[in-house]
């Protein structure tokens, strides 16, 4: 009985230290705009606006209709976001350790999702859509776990509520959804065959038209990466999906000999409970879309609206160079040390990576040294789909992992080629935080599948790599380290002092001066009007996704009809680019009193 508990008393402590250490940096770390565009659409729906049809929602609308609730509840204030976004947290552990609970034993599964963690979150605890599309991600992958492992459908329909939750919140997590779709048509070839070997490989019209359908997904990727593909978009982003399909494609010459009605059964009985899962949450969120004939807009919102992050809201990998970085534990993951070679001479080599280790953990506070590791960790995502390729292919009929590992192996490599698509078309350093959960769980199973594979040293990188997290990452990121909480109702959360001191000073300015409830903040303004509670007379969160730019004369009349005396201008925008001058013009003569406070330029006219 003690042995059978062993793993749920294990993830008990890894839980609540989890769940102790991240509630550390529930109120730390902050990017005025990201808070502030997430309250600020969130203050809208509370006030009956709808994303899309009223204002210009950033994402899907689902993040700002479950932000809004929270409101309603927690209170109007940064604070309340974060905690909605640490509940999901804390259901993310248990499917982390679940998953790898499937390859390790409970003490080694937890270390894997302590690496997790301190590799996600910590980082930037903000509640952004795209830590919510990594919670249904991972949940997802654990429930298509549990389907293999039980073959019931509900675990698929599981998996595709996920996937449908995930979509409402951000259009991105079809990422997870063509994964776990390219996983079940791999899974279906494995109910085909029924366990069967075949000595050749064997050609069918199903293998064929399967083919095609990897080969089109391929082709989605390269279109979507196309406007900004570039070298380091080939290595970063379009090699892990070619990879990926490339052996989806091998992995057909040995497909069963069944039928091709019985394949296309086979299929669709994966296919259909995962689709029918995320159709349920889409067409709930749809139905007051549906109701108020504002379909058009929501799909303009999503779909055309967003191809302007390519221009405003972009930015380029780091340089090619620093793919050596990767060189170190790639030389360990693909190149094993020979069995038949003297224990002495493994346990010297063993002897020197641990001395590597520690020395460049202890330099860490060095900038090249922190950034090399910093790099080499996120080139594992690359080196884990590579390296889990090439394990598929030598062990495909071994007899050496069970089938079920296999499926699970090919599930988790390829929910990492296809989430790293999360860093397109944006690679800041954060955006791979945002996947790296699935590459430590993919690493995982690579490792422990091969009988020979030097556990021990892929142990030390684990803790390496944790406490690089623990010491330097989680501590350093983002650049406005919190220093004090800010003084003001809706802040809740802990800012840099001259962060602190701009908003304090600018809110009680603006307040003043302002009478009717409206005030004209831009560009890039969000958390001004959170922060001051008062109203946006446009619909724009961020100026450059907007489908509408006033003019002059637009401006005039704006500032007649909502009865606006106060203005802020934002001199130096995130992204959007800076004041039409007409617009400049038309503001300071309109409201010729000023001040300059931080990087905002107050106007307003004397009552």
């Amino acid at each position: 009985m003690a042995k059978m508990n062993r793993p749920i008393i294990v993830l008990g402590l890894v839980w609540t230290l989890s769940a102790l250490y991240v509630w550390g940096f529930i109120d730390h770390g902050w990017i005025p705009h990201d808070d502030g565009s997430l309250a600020h659409m969130a203050e809208r729906v509370l006030n009956g606006e709808m994303p899309h049809r009223d204002f210009d929602e950033i994402y899907t609308g689902g993040l700002s209709l479950l932000y809004a609730a929270a409101f309603k509840i927690l209170g109007l204030n940064f604070i309340s976001i974060r905690i909605v976004t640490y509940i999901f947290f804390l259901a993310f552990v248990p499917a982390v350790y679940g998953i790898a609970l499937r390859f390790a034993s409970p003490v080694i599964a937890a270390a894997v999702t302590l690496l997790a963690v301190v590799w996600s979150v910590p980082n930037y605890f903000t509640g952004l859509p795209s830590w919510y599309n990594l919670f249904f991600a991972t949940a997802g992958t654990f429930a298509i776990i549990r389907h293999v492992e039980t073959r019931r459908s509900r675990w698929l329909l599981i998996a595709g509520l996920c996937g449908g939750f995930s979509i409402t919140i951000k259009v991105a997590g079809l990422y997870y959804v063509a994964a776990a779709l390219l996983f079940l048509m791999y899974r279906e070839q494995v109910l085909s065959s029924d366990g069967s070997r075949l000595s050749k490989p064997y050609f069918s019209y199903f293998s064929l038209l399967k083919g095609l359908g990897y080969l089109s997904f391929f082709g989605a990727v390269t279109s979507l990466l196309w406007p900004r593909l570039g070298l380091l978009e080939a290595v970063n982003l379009l090699l892990p999906a070619a990879s990926f399909c490339g052996v989806l494609i091998w992995t057909e010459r040995m497909a069963g000999q069944a039928s091709f009605n019985a394949r296309l059964k086979n299929l669709a009985s994966g296919i259909a409970p995962f689709s029918l899962g995320i159709v349920a949450p889409i067409l709930l969120f749809l139905i007051p879309y549906i109701l108020s004939n504002s379909v058009g807009d929501l799909y303009r919102g999503v779909f055309l609206l967003s191809q302007k992050r390519l221009q405003y809201a972009s930015a380029d990998f780091p340089p090619f160079l620093t793919i050596v970085t990767a060189v170190p534990y790639g030389l360990l993951l693909f190149f094993n040390p020979s069995p038949s070679r003297k224990p002495i001479i493994n346990r010297i080599l063993g002897t020197i990576v641990v001395l590597a280790l520690g020395l460049a953990l202890t330099s860490s506070g060095n900038p090249p040294v922190w950034g090399f590791i910093w790099h080499s960790g996120r080139l594992l995502s690359v080196l884990a789909v590579l390296a889990g390729c090439s394990v598929i292919v030598r062990f495909l009929k071994s007899d050496l992992i069970s089938s079920t590992k296999r499926q699970i192996l090919i599930l988790l490599v390829g929910m990492t080629a296809l989430l790293s698509l999360i860093q397109f078309p944006f690679p800041a350093p954060i955006y791979y935080c945002y996947m790296s959960p699935l590459v430590a769980l993919a690493l995982l199973a690579i490792v422990t599948v091969q009988p020979d594979a030097p556990k021990l040293l892929h142990l030390g990188f684990l803790a390496f790599y944790l406490l690089f997290a623990v010491l330097w990452m989680n501590t350093g990121y983002p650049a406005h380290k919190p220093q004090l909480r800010i003084d003001l109702a809706r802040g809740g959360i802990r800012v840099a002092a001259e962060d602190r001191e701009v908003y304090t000073a600018l809110v009680k300015l603006i307040r003043q001066h302002a009478d009717s409830g409206y005030i004209y903040a831009a560009p890039d303004c969000p958390e001004v009007y959170f922060l001051t509670g008062l109203r946006n007379p446009t619909r724009k969160i961020f100026d450059f996704l907007s489908s509408v730019q006033e003019d002059a004369s637009d401006m005039a009349r704006l500032i007649q009809t909502k009865g606006i005396r106060v203005i802020v201008i934002n001199r130096h925008p995130g992204h959007s680019p800076t004041l039409d001058s007409q617009v400049a013009s038309l503001l300071q003569e309109r409201f010729p009193e000023s001040a300059d406070i931080g990087k905002f330029t107050v106007r307003w006219t004397v009552k």
